[in-house]
């Protein structure tokens, strides 16, 4: 299956939004729900922040890793020359 590639903050918003949508769904199958657009409104922007922190923190990741593989390359291309 093909990889789609979203940048990491981006992948952590569809998370936030789509644990929203779970929270919904829970809050429909409580009986009789007070403050659904208040309740509705917290978690999204709840969700949502968190869900932004979380790709950051892979776009960090991914970053770092990218520099690690760019540190080898030139150290593997390095050791070739001097071959």
């Amino acid at each position: 299956m093909g990889k789609i590639h979203l940048k990491s903050s981006v992948k952590g918003a569809i998370t936030g939004a789509s644990m929203t949508g779970g929270w919904l769904l829970a809050d429909l199958l409580l009986p009789e729900p007070w403050g659904d657009v208040a309740l509705f409104a917290a978690m999204a922007v709840l969700n949502i922040g968190i869900g932004w922190k979380i790709g950051k923190m892979f776009e960090r990741q991914e970053a770092e890793r990218g520099v690690a593989e760019a540190v080898e390359t030139k150290a593997a291309a390095g050791l070739e020359s001097h071959s």
